[in-house]
């Protein structure tokens, strides 16, 4: 055994371990309380944590419900607006239904009145056009009967016109003859006379 200032180097090396042990007792007892520590405010902060979550999840929650009772009545809302649109909707088929029903029955009425309105033009057509060519045709004869009359009639006037030239004419040429024969008789008298009665 080695001694070294009255003090044996094994006690030495004894007490210098027992102050390392000791040493490293007080860092680990120091690690322990910093652990400690750490736990006890990694709890207290998820603690913290959990009670935040908690606090939002309620908040989300109540929001989430407070929106959940706007859209379930804005869907209401819109459900029955969509409802009273097919209604009405329906209702205006409906009436356009009638409306074009009525129209189409009205307008059928309309077309027929005006088929007959024309069939009675065309028949009171066809039967003037038939008045006028009677009527045509009757002038017509009428005419021709007129014509021919006063073709007889010019004819027997112009053979009159002649006969009455004629006969003036003959007229003419007899006072003619007289004249002459009067005038040769004369002369013939004046010749007669003695040249003193002259």
């Amino acid at each position: 055994m080695h001694w070294v200032s009255g003090v044996s180097l094994s006690t030495m090396t004894e007490m210098r371990t027992s102050k390392v042990e000791k040493e490293a007792d007080g860092d680990a007892n120091a690690e322990r309380r910093q652990l400690r520590s750490t736990i006890a405010a990694l709890r207290q902060a998820l603690e913290n944590a959990e009670a935040e979550q908690s606090a939002a999840r309620r908040e989300l929650r109540a929001a989430f419900d407070v929106e959940l009772v706007e859209l379930q009545s804005t869907v209401k809302t819109l459900r029955d607006a969509l409802e009273q649109s097919r209604h009405e909707g329906r209702a205006a088929v409906e009436r356009a239904g009638a409306s074009s029903a009525g129209e189409i029955v009205q307008l059928r009425r309309t077309v027929q009145e005006l088929r007959d309105s024309m069939e009675g033009l065309q028949h009171e057509h066809r039967e003037e056009i038939l008045r006028i060519k009677a009527e045509a045709h009757s002038e017509a004869v009428q005419l021709r009967g007129s014509t021919r009359a006063l073709r007889e009639q010019l004819e027997d006037a112009a053979f009159r016109a002649q006969a009455s030239t004629r006969e003036a004419l003959a007229a003419a040429n007899d006072e003619i003859h007289q004249l002459r024969t009067t005038c040769q008789a004369l002369r013939d008298e004046l010749d007669r006379l003695p040249g003193d009665a002259r």
